[in-house]
């Protein structure tokens, strides 16, 4: 079982990552903004970080900056709609140029959830000295 940390500033998204992930077998802690899982993080470090992208104030983008600068092994996941006035495409680069390990698209389902999740930790784990 992994410990993974979602971002996302919308409540109902939240709640439907932690279901997914959490029919997987992760232990699923929340965060209703990048600040907050800052917060979070300089006291705990997840075994994942699964973030949104677009969010008001602070956005996934400077998080998953300022995360790859304390930890450059944690695994990200990215999750996007897109952004106003940006293809999906410009936002999947962003992210990846951020650091990201995995970027996928809203609507995101169960079983593609959880296969970006393991490929993201995997990926960690081959890259471990």
């Amino acid at each position: 079982m992994s410990a993974v940390l979602v971002v996302d500033d919308i409540d109902v998204v939240r709640l439907t990552l932690r279901k997914f992930l959490e029919r997987g077998g992760h232990k699923v802690t929340e965060c209703a903004s990048a600040d907050e899982a800052e917060d979070l993080m300089r006291r705990w470090t997840p075994d994942v970080l699964v973030t949104d992208l677009w969010m008001p104030g602070r956005d996934g983008l400077s998080l998953i900056r300022a995360v790859r600068l304390r930890n450059a092994r944690l695994p990200v996941v990215a999750i996007t709609g897109g952004a106003p006035g940006m293809t999906q495409a410009s936002s999947l680069d962003e992210a990846r140029q951020a650091g990201a390990n995995r970027v996928v698209m809203k609507p995101v389902g169960v079983q593609e959830l959880l296969a970006n999740v393991q490929d993201a930790l995997d990926q960690a784990t081959t890259a471990a000295p």
